[in-house]
């Protein structure tokens, strides 16, 4: 599995703000191995607290929550050996709420990526780029940690 060090998550996160600033960054994300690196550097920024490092539901806050949170391990185990990529991308996005999320206590990931890349200044077909980009990028992380 991946490993980054603080430094390592800082670096990443300045990527991240390149591709905010610069259009010509945008398309990086779907290289394959930058793809998991900006993924895992968003899931430790927005997930991990919930559904832990490792993402199996055991984060620094979950024991907090009402409802369990979910173990992101097994996506691909709980869906008769197939990843849902497309699932995930619509709930991180917000087009799906989870149930068991209640009344959508899961942040809107996509909306979040909206406001920061607005932040940013760039034009709004590049925004979306951008968030398009970052939300792919953690589906393609989570792929990459489904036990068998």
């Amino acid at each position: 599995m991946l490993k980054l060090t603080m430094s390592g998550v800082f670096v990443l996160a300045g990527m991240l703000a390149a591709f905010a600033n610069s259009p010509s960054q945008v398309g990086a994300a779907q290289t394959p191995g930058l793809a998991v690196e900006l993924g895992h550097a968003d899931f430790l920024t927005y997930c991990a607290a919930c559904h832990g490092v490792g993402g199996q539901g055991d984060g620094t806050v979950a024991e907090f929550l009402t409802i369990e949170a979910a173990d992101l391990t097994q996506l691909r185990k709980r869906n008769g050996g197939y990843f849902p990529r497309e699932r995930m991308i619509e709930i991180i996005d917000g087009r799906i709420e989870v149930k068991v999320h209640g009344p959508r206590s899961m942040p809107v990931w996509g909306d979040w990526f909206r406001r920061e890349a607005a932040e940013s200044g760039a034009r709004k077909a590049t925004r979306e780029e951008i968030v398009s980009e970052r939300i792919n990028a953690l589906v393609v992380y989570l792929e990459t940690i489904q036990e068998n």
